[in-house]
This record gives structure tokens, sequence and C-alpha cells, in this order.
């Protein structure tokens, strides 16, 4: 008997955080009553953005918030990722122009850096940064 309602209580448990953190991250808007004393209701302000679509959306959205100052101007300069986790290689493509590689080379190296950095515990990688011409701007292994 004891032993069922550990188990029970463990489901209830798991099931109040699991509506916790739906709400958290629900899309819904909240609509407060004015103080005003008129019938309107205010809106939360929206969001900033509709949640990331791509992958490389979402890398660039983390080193908005977690990068630093150099790698927030680089990634800016993101088109596209993709990661072949079956290899361990990365693949980062940029809107610079291959004519002239050698300008953005330390760029190149802080995007590569930044992903490192996003994907700290994934095990070993490589990532290529890549310009709109496909040569190779930056390879970083780690």
């Amino acid at each position: 008997m004891r032993k069922g309602k550990l188990i029970t209580g463990g489901i209830i448990a798991m099931a109040v955080v699991g509506v916790v953190a739906s709400a958290e991250q629900s899309p819904h808007t909240t609509q407060t009553a004015s103080t005003q004393g008129s019938d309107t209701f205010d809106e939360a302000p929206p969001k900033t953005g509709a949640a990331p679509t791509s992958e490389a959306s979402t890398f660039k959205l983390w080193v908005a918030q977690e990068g630093t100052p150099p790698e927030k101007t680089a990634t800016r300069h993101v088109t596209q990722l993709s990661a072949h986790t079956g290899n361990h290689k990365v693949e980062i493509h940029t809107d610079w122009d291959g004519r002239i590689a050698s300008r953005y080379t330390a760029q190149a190296q802080q995007i590569a850096s930044a992903y490192r950095n996003w994907q700290t515990g994934t095990g070993y990688a490589q990532v290529t940064v890549y310009a709109t011409n496909g040569q190779i701007l930056a390879i970083q292994r780690f």
C-alpha cells in the first residue's frame, strides 16, 4: 500500500511540474482589468519575437543573449547552420563574400567559438564556417 502511495505521489508531482513548465511557455496573452475605471483591457506586452524556427535562428538568439560582443557582431552574418550528429560535423554558412575571405577569418573564429560555448558538454565536434561561395573561413575542433 505504501509503495502505491509513493508512485501516485511521484506521478502527481511530475504532472504539477509539467503544468507549471507549460504555463511559463504559453503563447497566450494575459489580459488584466484597467485601473482607470473604463471597460477596456490592457494586454500584456508582446513578446520580443516568436520562437526560433531553425537551428541557425536558435543559435543566433542564444548568442544575442549570452555571447560576447565580438560573437554577437559576427553571428549576425550566419545564414544557415547544419549539424551532422552522426559524424560530429557542424557547417555554418555566412553572408560574407569569399573573394576577400581573409578579412573575415577572425569573425569566423568568433562564430565557431560561440558555437562551442553554445554546445558545451556535447562531446567532440568540428565546426566549419563558410563564405557565400563555399570557401572555408574557419575550422575549429572541440
